[in-house]
Formats: structure tokens, sequence, C-alpha cells
């Protein structure tokens, strides 16, 4: 179960990064309060937005050019989110999880150049500019949704670790939106959950938490039929590879 720790540590490292730039930045945040509540999306969920994205003729330059946007090149063995199945790579890329360069080089980068390369077009940027802004842009959070409507499920899984560590009313969301996150295809978010929320739910959280899951992953599809015309295409599971080293 080695591997499957380190991703999950992977994960948290994300939020806490996240949660360290909003510190630095303002004071108080907390998440939108709609834990517990499953008869519909509320707070920034409940308006997930589409923001136009630049056209090429308007886009910035990236300002990490040389860096791999794809894992095609890269060693898999220093990958922080794969498993080591050879067919994982394209899905990691394919559902906005970064490569190991992108995981080194966007953890250390500054806000202005995350911002710049977002708007560059550089998706995964664009998630982990987001997740730093949770708490401080009331936008992030309905952002990272949108993303994950598109089938960006690295942007759930960031949002879900901020709910479980903003405060304990969060854990019930962060369940939520990590149990989104398995529907949408990522089997291993069932693996990391219990050790990401730092805290078990009662029987009634559970279950409220299982019925929101349920609702948000329905308005998400709705979300992505509202912008395409179409149904979401079919879920993809991703290809696991079990690590049975003790």
């Amino acid at each position: 179960m080695k591997k499957q720790v380190w991703i999950a540590m992977a994960m948290l490292a994300a939020a806490m990064l996240g949660a360290a730039s909003i510190l630095r930045s303002t004071s108080g945040a907390q998440a939108p309060g709609w834990a517990g509540q499953a008869s519909k999306p509320s707070g920034q969920a409940a308006t997930p937005s589409v923001e136009a994205a630049p056209t090429a003729s308007t886009r910035p330059p990236h300002p990490f050019p040389d860096l791999a946007r794809t894992r095609e090149s890269l060693d898999i063995a220093q990958d922080p989110f794969s498993s080591g199945h050879p067919e994982e790579r394209r899905w990691l890329d394919q559902h906005g999880f970064p490569n190991s360069a992108q995981w080194t080089r966007y953890q250390q980068a500054s806000d202005a150049e995350l911002d710049q390369a977002a708007r560059a077009g550089d998706t995964v940027a664009a998630t982990m500019f987001d997740a730093r802004r949770l708490g401080a842009d009331p936008t992030a959070e309905s952002r990272l949704l949108a993303s994950g409507a598109e089938g960006d499920l690295f942007a759930l899984s960031l949002l879900s670790s901020w709910k479980a560590g903003a405060n304990a009313a969060g854990i019930p969301e962060a369940y939520a939106i990590s149990r989104v996150a398995e529907m949408r295809g990522d089997l291993t978010a069932a693996l990391h959950r219990e050790m990401m929320l730092g805290a078990r739910l009662s029987g009634e959280q559970r279950l409220l938490a299982e019925a929101e899951a349920l609702h948000l992953n329905l308005h998400l599809n709705a979300l992505y039929r509202q912008k395409h015309g179409v149904d979401p295409p079919p879920v993809e599971m991703r290809p696991y590879q079990v690590d049975d080293a003790r």
C-alpha cells in the first residue's frame, strides 16, 4: 500500500500549499456552508461558472514554455499520482492530473506565474491556481466544480482536500466531492478518502453526504449539457495497479 499512501499525501500537500498561500493574503476565510444539504447544491457549488477561455491571439506567453505538458517522455517511477499501470498515464493526463515536472514546478511557482500559465491555456496551472485561491476568491470553488464537469478530476480532488482541512464542518462536503470523483472514474478516491478526511463521519452524516454526492454528480452532468448541448462522454474508469508491498 506504499504507493497509495504516497498519492494521498501528494493530494494533501497540494491542499496545504493552497491553504498557506491563502493565509498569506487573507485572514478568517472559511469554506461556504453547504455541508450536509442533500436536497440541492448550495453555496458556490450551486452555480459553477463557465468562463470563456482567452483566444490564441490574446493569450500571454507561457512562463514555463519548456515544461512537459504530458507524461509521454517522463519517468513513470517519478510520477506522484501514478500507481504504475501502463494505461494510467493517458488517463491521468486526460483527467487533469499534473505530471511530475508540472507538480514540482507549479508547487514552487508564484501566484502571478500560475495565473499567467493559466491564461496561456494551461489547465493544470489553472486548477492549481484556483486551489490556492479557495477561501480568498469566492469564485474559485465554482471554477473547480466547472472543471470537474469537464472531466478534471484533479480539480475535484483538490477541492475535496481543501474542504476536509478548512474546518470540521467541511468533512461531509469533502466526502461528497470525493465520492463524485469516484463516480466519475477515479477509483483511487475510495482508497484515500478515510485518510484524507482525518475523522469519521457519523452514520447520518455519511448518508447525507452520499445523497449530496448523487445530486452534485447529476448537477455537473447538467452543467456539461448546458455548455456543450450533448450528454457527457461515458465514464472511463481509472486503470490502476495494486501495490501489495507491505
